[in-house]
């Protein structure tokens, strides 16, 4: 069966490029295929022509509010996405959830939120997070054997990504100081199948080198603590299984 099939599917319409930015690698570091959009046009044209699991849709989008686009959905029989959960996001009082659940919404986040609240959000909604965050398949392709795998998995845990966790916590305030270990940090991650730590290294690295604001960046670094961890615990249960 084809992997990304089988994925949980996210729709995202949110216009703000921070917020958007974090969205997207937090959906998808929770396991799930994600795409966005910026404005409330492409977003109800990529809702009536693609079949999603879960639609998240800022309430403020240009053109076309977020509300609008899901009453507009809801009445059109040949929509793909028709009958599609629909998550709203807002960052306006409480005052505007209620309205919001009237035209539709299953639920509405409230921004900025945790990593853990919009996990539990995805979860509630059908998207099981993945088994672990290594993939053995890629491992193996780029290492060629099992045993390969293995020792790498062994010196990534145990000398290579304490390291890294040791220059995140100096790199609280001058983040920039991360670039070079999260340059390296790709090419190990391909070798140990860890994709969702891939992932974050690449986006954050590309937010540092291209000068990306203070918000975008923070919202980045969140996204990547949180796969360290995750691929951090995850090595060690597989080391200690192995013992």
């Amino acid at each position: 069966m084809d992997k990304d099939a089988a994925r949980f599917r996210v729709l995202l319409a949110e216009d703000d490029p921070v917020s958007r930015e974090f969205l997207r690698e937090a959906i998808a570091a929770c396991g799930a295929e994600v795409a966005d959009c910026a404005d409330g046009p492409t977003a109800l044209e990529l809702a009536r022509t693609r079949r999603w699991d879960l639609l998240m849709l800022d309430q403020h989008l240009p053109a076309l509010n977020g509300d609008a686009v899901l009453v507009t959905l809801r009445a059109d029989p040949g929509a793909a996405s028709r009958t599609t959960p629909a998550i709203a996001t807002s960052a306006a009082s409480d005052s505007e959830t209620a309205p919001l659940l009237r035209a539709g919404f299953a639920e509405v986040l409230a921004k900025p939120m945790e990593l853990e609240t919009l996990r539990g959000l995805l979860q509630r909604h059908g998207c099981t997070p993945s088994h672990s965050p290594l993939d053995d398949d890629d491992a193996l392709r780029a290492c060629g054997s099992p045993d390969a795998v293995a020792r790498l998995r062994r010196l990534f845990a145990e000398q290579e990504l304490p390291k890294v966790q040791g220059e995140l916590e100096r790199a609280t305030r001058n983040p920039q100081t991360l670039r070079p270990i999260l340059h390296r940090l790709r090419a190990s991650c391909g070798f140990c199948g860890a994709q969702a730590l891939a992932q974050a290294s690449a986006a954050l690295h590309r937010a540092l080198a291209t000068g990306a604001d203070g918000g975008e960046v923070q919202a980045l670094l969140i996204v990547f603590r949180n796969a360290l961890a995750e691929t951090r615990a995850a090595l060690h249960a597989e080391l200690e299984a192995d013992e």
